[in-house]
């Protein structure tokens, strides 16, 4: 049980186990006494005739115009239900699950005016597997309005969940678990539409992945330089000392533990790409590292707006418009993401290129028993090339954007949404790019011969049982399709 007491003590491991393990949640009731005392505080305000964005007013451009009082409430409802306009194959669970826990912990610093009833609706549908049916595209508003309007409209039963995986009215499945639809009072259509937390719950997947493929790709790199017989030296940790980047000494250090000892030997220079491994690693780490630290800091954030603040510094209560839904620092990391994988791929690419080569190898040439009467390998790299000249495409920046939209009023975006789908595309790319030449070195180390490193032939074996010798030419989409399998069960690792 994970236990939410406030809104700035989300860490990503406590994430994690509530949107992938299911792990429970409850909120304390301090907590919830806090958000009541700071929604009292709001509806005073709102009484005595303070202008409310969202509540006494029309949204965006139409901010302007009074909402007359009897159609207040009836107006959140109507927020919710306006602004639900994608299409496509829904998010995953892992997705929404998250937008909703942190749209439950932002509610906590009770600045976005909710009530408690509305917090524990939330902890409770986590809690029961409600899944919203979330369609994945296209999202262009300045915030995060229309995936949040497709998410939280299920609470008010309109729209679909997913049970079992296939979509149900969500009207069904709240009467299925005893629950009436929620009915959000003054301010609670807006909050639930407001604030960026799909920016944390699409890069947070996207980030886990990422990590998970840097570590293969440095097994690749170590495996590489083993059956080619190169030279550990550039490798060595004291090389890493005297360029004093973090990073890429944790790269030295463990291509050296993966390369072991006996790769110390004073051999010819092997071409860059296997030289530069720790440098390009190294700087990937770096940018993997900032995502991270930007994701924790989203998942404390409050985004919403405007802020209902009490007095304080100076400063008078009321409300405040903010512009933290505007996720650019998300923006950038994604798009630095795809940048660096997009170059972590490239570097696989150029050491295939060179494995099939045997002027750089001293094995036969494309890796075949029989050169010119065989194939061999050589066929995966044009595979390879493919998704690298994907991957540049992919790697162009969403975060470069902004469009007009609401006659003017919202002229800027973060464009999340986007980079993040792009991201996910281009880290599958690499994932498939590492399949492909994991494959060319289990052909390899065959064709090599003699002993690796202890933790290098551990994993040479799980590929050459995975991957049959290439004796003949054969279809080697299997092959792939199984070593793809090893790299996403972590199994190699």
């Amino acid at each position: 049980m994970i236990l939410l007491d406030r809104h700035d003590a989300l860490d990503l491991a406590a994430y994690r186990r509530v949107v992938l393990e299911h792990e429970p949640v409850a909120v304390a009731p301090e907590a919830l006494r806090r958000v009541d005392e700071r929604r009292a505080a709001m509806l005073r305000a709102v009484d005595a005739g303070m202008p409310a964005y969202g509540v006494t007013t029309g949204l965006g451009y139409l901010s302007t115009r009074t909402i007359p009082e009897a159609d207040r409430v009836a107006l959140q409802r109507s927020i919710l239900l306006g602004r639900a306009v994608a299409v496509g194959a829904p998010l995953p669970s892992e997705v929404v699950r998250g937008v909703m826990l942190l749209r439950l912990t932002g509610f906590l610093s009770g600045a976005a005016g909710v009530g408690s009833e509305l917090c524990a609706f939330i902890a409770d549908r986590l809690n029961d597997g409600w899944t919203p049916a979330v369609p994945e595209r296209p999202h262009g508003t300045a915030g995060e309005v229309s995936q949040l309007a497709h998410l939280f409209q299920t609470f008010v039963g309109e729209g679909f969940v997913l049970e079992h995986g296939e979509p149900i009215p969500a009207a069904d499945a709240l009467a299925a678990r005893g629950v009436s639809p929620y009915e959000p009072g003054l301010k609670e259509g807006l909050a639930l539409v407001n604030g960026a937390p799909f920016a944390a719950a699409l890069t947070a997947p996207l980030v886990w992945h990422a990590g998970a493929l840097l570590e293969h790709a440095t097994l690749a790199a170590a495996l590489a330089v083993a059956v080619v017989a190169a030279s550990s030296r550039p490798f060595s940790p004291r090389i890493g000392r005297l360029k004093g980047d973090p990073g890429q000494l944790r790269m030295h250090e463990r291509l050296a533990e993966l390369l072991g000892p006996d790769a110390l030997a004073d051999r010819p220079q092997a071409p860059v790409s296997y030289r530069v491994a720790p440098q390009v690693h190294g700087a990937v780490a770096a940018v993997l590292e900032e995502a991270e630290r930007q994701l924790e800091r989203e998942l404390r954030a409050v985004t919403d707006s405007p802020l209902f603040l009490p007095a304080a510094d100076g400063e008078p209560e009321g409300f405040y418009p903010s512009g933290n839904f505007h996720s650019q620092a998300v923006a950038f990391a994604v798009d630095a993401l795809a940048i660096a994988y997009t170059q972590l791929a490239n570097l696989a690419e150029k050491r295939l290129h060179r494995l099939l080569d045997a002027r750089f190898s001293g094995l036969s040439e494309q890796l075949a028993v029989e050169p010119g009467r065989h194939t061999g390998v050589s066929v995966l790299h044009k595979a390879v090339a493919a998704l690298c000249a994907e991957n540049r495409l992919l790697a162009a920046p969403a975060s470069v954007t902004a469009l007009d939209t609401s006659a003017g009023q919202e002229d800027f975006q973060a464009f999340v949404p986007l980079a993040a789908q792009k991201l996910g595309r281009l880290l599958d790319n690499v994932e498939l790019v590492l399949a492909y030449e994991l494959v060319a070195l289990a052909q390899a180390s065959r064709l090599r011969g003699g002993t690796l490193p202890a933790s290098l032939e551990r994993v040479a074996s799980a590929l050459r049982e995975a991957v049959p010798y290439v004796v003949e030419d054969r279809p080697l989409a299997p092959d792939v399709e199984r070593v793809l399998g090893l790299v996403r069960s972590g199994a190699l690792l």
